[in-house]
């Protein structure tokens, strides 16, 4: 499953990636960087349920100069909750910035965990 970042944030924020509870999964984006040379660029999410943090992650993306060429980068490998307590949505607040803590891209999301990918 997939989130555009070009989607309107009301659109962005709306999309729903559904996981299995246990299982595991990466964050992968692909970008362009168009101008200037990026240094430093970090991704962060935290995740909350019912408005209270759970987890928080950062992870160091690397350092990108101008390429007309889509750009990818995969984040480790994490697992889902599990558990009848775990089942449910989170938030997710993410956002790319550099060195110089200039954010790039912020967006919120929804992540589902289910006990089974038909649920």
């Amino acid at each position: 499953q997939e989130i555009n970042l070009e989607m309107s944030e009301k659109d962005i924020a709306e999309a729903k990636i559904t996981l299995k509870e246990g299982c595991t999964y990466k964050v992968m984006v692909s970008f362009y960087v168009q101008r200037e040379i990026v240094t430093g660029l970090r991704y962060f999410h935290t995740v909350k349920r019912k408005g209270i943090s759970v987890d928080k992650k950062s992870a160091m993306v690397g350092s990108y100069g101008p390429k007309a060429d889509l750009q990818s980068w995969k984040g480790q490998e994490d697992e889902a909750p599990s558990g009848m307590l775990a089942r449910g949505e989170y938030k997710v607040e993410s956002k790319f910035t550099d060195d110089d803590k200039h954010i790039y891209k912020q967006w919120t999301w929804t992540l589902k965990i289910k006990k089974d990918w038909n649920d």
